[in-house]
C-alpha cells in the first residue's frame, strides 16, 4: 500500500508540470519511512499510474495519506485548482467529506513541517470521515 502512497503523491506532485526540489525531498522522505528502496521510489517517479483501492484502509492510514497530500500540496507555497481537485477527489476516495481540506490546508499552511500538532489534528480531522 505504501507505493499507492508514493504514488498518489508523485501524481499530485506533477500536476501542476512543475516538481519542486521539496517536493521531491517529502516524497522520497515518506516513501524511506516506509521501508521503499530509493529504485522503487524513483520507478513511482517514472510512472506513478498504479493506485490500489483506497476503501480498505484503515482509519490511521487514511488520516496519514490525506495529511500528505494537502502538506504536499502545500509545500511549495503555490496552490493551483488541479491542485485542489485532485485532493477533493483523494480526500472523497478515502471516506472524507471535502470540507476536511479546508481544516487541514489552514492548519498545514502556517507550518508546511508541522509533527508536533499532527495528533491532535487527526482527532479534529476524523470527524470528517463519512
Amino acid at each position: 500500500m505504501i507505493r499507492t502512497h508514493v504514488n498518489l503523491l508523485v501524481q499530485l506532485a506533477k500536476i501542476d508540470g512543475v516538481v519542486v526540489q521539496d517536493e521531491i525531498d517529502l516524497i522520497k522522505q515518506i516513501g524511506e519511512a516506509n521501508g521503499m528502496s530509493s529504485d522503487d521510489i524513483s520507478a513511482c517517479f517514472e510512472n506513478p499510474n498504479l493506485i490500489e483501492d483506497l476503501s480498505s484502509l484503515s482509519r490511521d492510514d487514511r488520516y496519514e495519506y490525506i495529511y500528505n497530500i494537502v502538506q504536499l500540496m502545500k509545500i511549495d507555497g503555490r496552490l493551483y485548482k488541479e491542485e485542489i481537485k485532485f485532493c477533493a477527489k483523494t480526500a472523497s476516495k478515502l471516506g472524507y467529506n471535502e470540507d476536511v481540506l479546508l481544516e487541514l490546508m489552514l492548519k498545514i499552511y502556517s507550518d508546511p513541517n508541522i509533527s508536533a500538532d499532527k495528533n491532535s489534528l487527526k482527532k479534529t480531522i476524523q470527524q470528517y470521515l463519512k
